[in-house]
C-alpha cells in the first residue's frame, strides 16, 4: 500500500506541517482537477489507470472515507471477479503504475497545476496545493500565469468594461513578464459565480484579476484585485479614477505588473 500522512477533515485530506498552514482545497476544485487529469494526454492510453485514479479520487473525497481493500479495488475497479489479493498482485502493480503516471503528469503536462494528488495512505488520495508554489520556479525562466476576469459593471457601462479588459490584456502582453490566459477563455467566466481558486485551477493560472468599473458624473472609477490562484487570498486593491479610459488602463497595467512581480 502507499504510505502517506493520515488524518482527514470531512473527506478532505490535509498534509503535515507546511501543508497544515495552507487552506484545504475546495472539493469542487479537486473534482475539476481530477477530470482534467483523466482527460489529458498522460492518461489517454491508460484506461484502467484512468478508471483507478477517478475511482480512488471520488472515494477519497467522500465524507468519512474509509480505505478500500485490495479485494474491493480488484473486483470493482479492475473488474476481476472473485479477486484474491493473497494470490494476485494486480492491485499492487496497478497502484505502482499509477504512482508513475502521477509523477509523469506533474513532471510534464501538469507541471503548472496549482494542485497535487498525493497518497494519504491505505489506498486513499489527498489533494493539496502545490508546495512550493510553482511560480517560485521563475528563477528557472518560468513566468506567472494570469487570468483576467471580465469586470463587473452596470449595463450602460458594459461596452467600456469590455474595452477595459481588452486593452488591459494588450498592455500586460506588451509589458511582458507574464503568461496570459486567452481572452476567449476569460470571457467564458462572464456572469459566472464561483470560487476564484476553481477558476484558476481550470486555467492553470497563478493569479486571477477581478474588479469593477463604475461611473460618477464624467469620471470613471476602476477597482482591481489581484488574487492568489492557490489560496484565494488578496491584499489591497488598486483604485484608479479619471476621465480617460486609456490612461486608467495604463495605470492599472503598471500596478498589476508590480503586484505579481512582487509575489513571484
Amino acid at each position: 500500500m502507499w504510505a502517506g500522512v493520515e488524518g482527514t477533515s470531512s473527506g478532505m485530506f490535509r498534509g503535515a506541517k507546511s501543508e497544515a498552514l495552507q487552506p484545504p482545497v475546495p472539493e469542487d476544485v479537486c473534482r475539476v482537477h481530477l477530470d482534467r487529469m483523466a482527460s489529458g494526454a498522460t492518461f489517454a492510453r491508460a484506461e484502467q489507470l484512468r478508471r483507478l485514479l477517478q475511482w480512488l479520487g471520488e472515494r477519497s473525497l467522500s465524507g468519512n472515507a474509509t480505505p478500500p481493500t485490495e479485494k474491493e479495488i480488484g473486483e470493482t475497479v479492475l473488474r476481476r471477479k472473485d479477486f484474491d489479493p493473497q494470490t494476485d498482485s494486480l492491485v499492487r502493480k496497478e497502484m505502482s503504475r499509477l504512482r508513475e503516471k502521477l509523477t509523469q503528469y506533474y513532471g510534464r503536462e501538469g507541471a503548472r497545476e496549482p494542485i497535487r494528488v498525493q497518497s494519504a495512505g491505505g489506498y486513499l488520495l489527498r489533494f493539496v496545493w502545490a508546495d512550493p508554489p510553482l511560480r517560485e520556479g521563475a528563477d528557472e525562466g518560468g513566468l506567472p500565469s494570469l487570468l483576467v476576469l471580465p469586470v463587473r459593471a452596470n449595463l450602460d457601462l458594459n461596452a467600456r468594461a469590455v474595452r477595459l479588459v481588452d486593452e488591459l490584456l494588450v498592455r500586460l502582453g506588451e509589458q511582458g513578464g507574464v503568461q496570459l490566459v486567452s481572452p476567449t477563455t476569460a470571457l467564458s467566466y462572464l456572469g459566472r459565480v464561483g470560487d476564484v481558486r476553481e477558476f484558476a485551477a481550470e486555467c492553470g493560472a497563478d493569479f486571477v484579476v477581478e474588479g469593477s468599473l463604475e461611473a460618477s458624473d464624467v469620471q470613471l472609477r476602476v477597482t482591481l484585485w489581484l488574487v492568489d490562484g492557490r489560496s484565494g487570498r488578496t491584499e489591497r486593491p488598486g483604485r484608479f479614477a479619471g476621465t480617460d479610459l486609456d490612461e486608467l488602463v495604463e495605470a492599472a497595467a503598471v500596478w498589476l505588473r508590480g503586484q505579481y512581480s512582487l509575489q513571484r
